[in-house]
């Protein structure tokens, strides 16, 4: 009687932990916090709303305002949006710079219930155009096991950009010394070059669920799918995804949940 009840005990322990070690994230191109069809018309406050009804682990944002004029044309004065977006919902942020822009910067950006540092570097640009870049955040889960998350915005202009930047950013995901994912606006569409340089054994969250809705509506009849998550199966186990049709942007915003299969790299792969 003692063992069924400590192996019960154990049981229900092991899927507690389990279950600790599911999280989901969710990405949105902001479209510089401006609703698309209503010129000046803001909408970090819904994108706010939405974030603290949801309750993602982390966010990933492209197309962040910092200190714009442009910024202050919609919003009555200069901000620091993911600064705004962290006041709202509770969350930390980080702004990472991609390019100078009207008296300010402008990139992408990342909440997160709980970092362990975030970090910018900028992605290769071979054939000229935007400089673009990725901003990466060192996750901590609930259960203090650590990830890595990166927020990318790719060249809209060049395939030769888009596959260089491919190549660096899975690159540097794999020597990091954690398990990593990338998630955002990769301005591709499946099939491309660029889409497929990526490693089989980086598995796209919306093809793994047979989920092949438009994240670009705008694009064509039917719209594309340019917004992914990519996420290393070594580690990472898809639970869901979900394209939310969110009116807030010229994207709708991908909703992903992910198990963390495999805590630990081997030091033969990671530096």
């Amino acid at each position: 009687m003692k063992r069924l009840l400590l192996l019960t005990f154990f049981s229900i322990l092991s899927i507690s932990f389990a279950k600790a070690q599911r999280f989901s994230i969710l990405s949105l191109n902001s479209y510089h916090g401006e609703n698309p069809t209503l010129s000046g018309k803001p909408t970090l406050d819904m994108i706010a709303d939405y974030i603290v009804l949801v309750q993602p682990e982390a966010i990933a944002f492209q197309e962040l305002d910092s200190m714009t004029l442009r910024s202050a044309r919609i919003y009555g004065e200069k901000i620091d949006q993911i600064s705004r977006l962290s006041r709202e919902t509770g969350y930390s942020g980080y702004f990472g710079r991609a390019i100078e822009f009207q008296e300010g910067a402008y990139g992408n950006g990342i909440l997160n219930k709980k970092s362990k540092g975030y970090h910018t570097f900028p992605l290769p640009s071979p054939a000229g155009g935007e400089p673009r870049a990725v901003v990466w955040s060192q996750l901590e889960l609930k259960t203090l096991e650590e990830i890595y998350m990166g927020s990318v915005h790719l060249d809209h202009e060049f395939e030769e950009n888009r596959s260089a930047q491919i190549d660096a950013l899975v690159s540097y995901a794999e020597s990091l010394p954690r398990p990593a994912f990338i998630v955002g606006d990769f301005n591709f569409e499946e099939g491309s070059d660029a889409y497929n340089r990526i490693p089989s054994h980086w598995k796209d969250a919306g093809k793994e669920a047979g989920n092949s809705d438009p994240t670009f509506p705008g694009e064509g009849e039917a719209g594309i799918r340019i917004d992914y998550l990519f996420y290393d199966s070594t580690y990472f186990q898809l639970v869901s995804y979900q394209v939310v049709p969110l009116p807030y942007s010229d994207h709708y915003a991908i909703l992903v949940t992910l198990d963390l299969i495999k805590k630990h790299k081997d030091s033969t792969t990671a530096n």
